[in-house]
């Protein structure tokens, strides 16, 4: 089933909610701010994390890369 023509999905907890497809969906300046916000508390959250030692994981590429504390890169695997 094609998700662009499914209008609705039923979650694991029995809620319904609507599907808009981001094709035809008009960002407003809410969702901008929204997703600026987004993507600097990601940028925090992983600046913190290597300030406090913890190595964090990412996708780039399609390839799962652990970033260390030392910003040394290791390849995990890959997601083909």
């Amino acid at each position: 089933m094609s998700p662009t023509k499914s209008t609705q999905i039923t979650l694991p907890n029995g809620e319904t909610v609507p599907v808009v497809s981001a094709e035809f969906a008009k960002e407003t300046s809410e969702t901008v701010r929204l997703r600026t916000s987004a993507a600097k508390a990601g940028a925090n959250a992983v600046a913190d994390a290597l300030a406090k030692g913890i190595p964090v994981t990412i996708i780039r590429d399609g390839v799962l890369i652990q970033i260390n504390p030392d910003r040394t890169e290791t390849v995990i695997g890959s997601l083909s």
